[in-house]
């Protein structure tokens, strides 16, 4: 019991040092069992955070982090959710913090989400836009992943609390209204140390 909640109290003080740090934009995965992440597009800064909410209704999802020259791949330092069925609250919660400003291209790596056109930008270039990553990811064969979970933190909180807290678009200030740990939860840190890539096309 005691090592259950020294991990617990781990994950929390890792998550406290995520959502406390900017704005949080919330980003919502696959709601209504659409295949896309929403908003797909949006500008942050350093020190925000990225919220995303997952839905069940298309299966289990996830998001990793890529680069426009390898869409569908994950990139060096990519942040991974691993594979999520989640509800239909959204309450599972994968939080990133927000390093640099430098475009963050991310994607589904489940089957063919990807190139379905389950993709998403965060401050993206001049001259380029989510279109762009997206018609590359039509061309590619096979969506991959890294092997586990890495770069944030697996929680839950409550959006449709948050959303009154800071606006549905993540436009305000401030926290999570609802946050608790999930079981297994962990932090590394979003400039994650590389990953070995898994091919992914089975259901998680």
């Amino acid at each position: 019991i005691q090592i259950e909640m020294y991990q617990s109290l781990i994950s929390l003080l890792a998550l406290a040092a995520y959502v406390n740090a900017g704005t949080p934009h919330i980003i919502d995965v696959g709601e209504g069992g659409a295949l896309t992440f929403s908003p797909d597009s949006l500008t942050a800064a350093v020190g925000d955070t990225l919220e995303f909410h997952f839905y069940s209704g298309s299966g289990g999802h996830s998001v990793a982090s890529s680069t426009l020259e390898s869409p569908c791949v994950p990139a060096p330092d990519a942040f991974f959710s691993g594979f999520l069925k989640a509800d239909t609250t959204g309450d599972t919660t994968f939080v990133v913090n927000v390093t640099s400003t430098d475009p963050i291209w991310y994607y589904c790596s489940l089957a063919s989400h990807c190139q379905a056109g389950m993709v998403g930008v965060v401050n993206p270039p001049s001259g380029k836009s989510i279109t762009d990553y997206t018609d590359a990811a039509k061309k590619v064969a096979r969506a991959s992943s890294p092997a586990t979970m890495t770069g944030g933190v697996l929680t839950s909180i409550n959006e449709a609390a948050e959303s009154t807290t800071v606006g549905a678009s993540s436009s305000g200030s401030g926290g999570p209204a609802t946050t608790t740990t999930g079981t297994g939860a962990s932090a590394t840190g979003v400039q994650a140390s590389p990953t070995s890539s898994t091919s992914t096309g089975a259901t998680p």
